[in-house]
């Protein structure tokens, strides 16, 4: 079973990419530049971006190297999820970040939603559109359709 077909609080995976680009430009100061995951899902008239960094390692992973992620993909995505075998006690407090087991290979913790920067979402966004994602898709994640108004 896939980790996206297993999160189902955003609706419907449907588009995914893997060692994505996370942002349109490199900086140095991120932890990562790639994201290991991202996946679009659809919910009525809103599509949401969400995150997934996989730590497929023996030990716990803790609060410091996921706050790390979090910063990165938070500035991106709308949620964001640590995927791995073990997590440290400490990251259950941490209400922007989503644990999802790979073990049990289900979600452990639901994430807040992130707020994302519009532009670098939107920047985001289109890229996929390129790799297949449907143009229907809206760049901004503060909008949604106004097709049932019409």
């Amino acid at each position: 079973m896939l980790i996206t077909d297993s999160i189902r609080k955003h609706g419907n995976p449907i588009h995914v990419e893997k060692e994505f680009h996370i942002k349109p430009v490199r900086n140095r100061k991120d932890v990562c530049y790639y994201g290991d995951i991202f996946a679009v899902y659809e919910k009525g008239r809103r599509w949401y971006l969400v995150g997934i960094e996989i730590k497929d390692w023996k030990v716990k992973v803790g609060p410091r190297i996921a706050r790390q992620y979090v910063s990165v993909y938070g500035e991106v995505c709308e949620y964001f999820y640590l995927a791995a075998r073990r997590f440290s006690q400490r990251l259950l407090q941490f209400p922007s970040i989503g644990l999802f087991s790979l073990e049990k290979m289900e979600v452990v913790k639901e994430p807040a939603y992130l707020y994302p920067d519009e532009n670098l979402r939107a920047s985001a966004i289109k890229r996929m559109k390129k790799g297949g994602l449907k143009e229907i898709v809206i760049e901004s994640p503060y909008q949604t359709t106004l097709d049932s108004f019409l």
